[in-house]
């Protein structure tokens, strides 16, 4: 029996591709979203609760049921018809009414630099206590030593852990002498480390360059440069999943998944409650990827407000 669903919000992203083309078929499927490749784009169909991102449409399926016991399968064929995304012969999503989410891309009214250099420090402490050794949450007890370009002792890092901190250490290195080769170098190097279909430096580096464009527009300052640096790691993209090209190019943009959007409008313009908030909310983020992005969206901060 076809189950019927309706829409609630859905990115810009999502609506331009599903809007060009009438068939796709599902890409992936997990238990609390499920992608969708049409017009050579990714488009997440997600559960309530999950965060809305450029990329997805947030659906009212509840927590309780999984998109596998929908009967969503990868590989089934996936039909819009006017305003309905039909999937297989399962599921039928309605975005009639669903409302067009538009990310922030830049914070208005922002603090003084001793505040905003409070919030950061704060956000810093908060997610190296709740990381925990996954992806490379091991490295966020280490930010202070990688924005300075030190090598601490690996012998207890994650092999993922390990492969990033190096590359991650030349990459500020190049970002803050304003080297584009070794910017284009490291990134080289970065894409792709990790496993899934947003590799763990693949999620530090939207991290890294949704926060370089966020504190460049918010403070006005460097915005020439911080463009220069997000083209060169966008260009370097090519070799990853299809899903994190997506995401990477919408971050270098800064927009990016509503909860991270939120911790950098917090460290900018908030108080210390609405820090802890956004970071917890951040790491609650699939598997990994929140903790991976905090990693780079931290690094991100700490140049960006240390350049002219």
């Amino acid at each position: 029996m076809e189950r019927f669903a309706r829409a609630a919000f859905i990115g810009p992203a999502a609506f331009d591709a599903l809007k060009r083309s009438a068939a796709g078929e599902v890409h992936s499927v997990f238990d609390r979203t499920f992608n969708i490749l049409i017009s050579g784009e990714l488009v997440g169909v997600a559960q309530s609760g999950v965060s809305r991102s450029p990329i997805n449409l947030i659906t009212d399926i509840p927590s309780g049921e999984s998109m596998p016991s929908l009967g969503v399968r990868k590989g089934m064929q996936v039909r819009l018809v006017s305003d309905r995304v039909l999937v297989g012969g399962v599921l039928e999503i309605s975005f009639k009414d669903a409302k067009l989410w538009r990310p922030k891309t830049r914070a208005e009214r922002c603090l003084g630099p001793e505040l905003i250099k409070r919030n950061l420090e704060l956000a810093k402490r908060l997610a190296a206590s709740k990381g925990g050794r996954e992806g490379i949450g091991q490295l966020l007890k280490h930010i202070d030593k990688i924005a300075a370009g030190k090598m601490p002792q690996t012998s207890g890092l994650n092999a993922v852990a390990r492969a990033v901190w190096p590359q991650l250490i030349n990459l500020v290195k190049a970002a803050k002498s304003k080297n584009v080769g070794g910017v284009k170098g490291a990134a080289q190097k970065l894409i792709g480390l990790g496993p899934g279909l947003s590799p763990s430096a693949d999620d530090a580096l939207s991290g890294f360059t949704a926060a370089l464009w966020w504190v460049s527009h918010s403070l006005d300052k460097g915005i020439d440069r911080v463009k220069k640096i997000n083209e060169i790691v966008i260009s370097c993209s090519g070799t990853t999943t299809l899903l994190s090209q997506q995401l990477l190019r919408y971050a270098a943009k800064g927009e990016t998944n509503e909860r991270v959007g939120e911790l950098l409008e917090a460290i900018l313009t908030g108080a210390s409650q609405d820090v802890e908030t956004g970071v917890e909310e951040v790491l609650k983020i699939g598997e990994t990827s929140g903790i991976d992005t905090i990693v780079g969206l931290l690094l991100g901060l700490e140049i960006g407000l240390a350049t002219d």
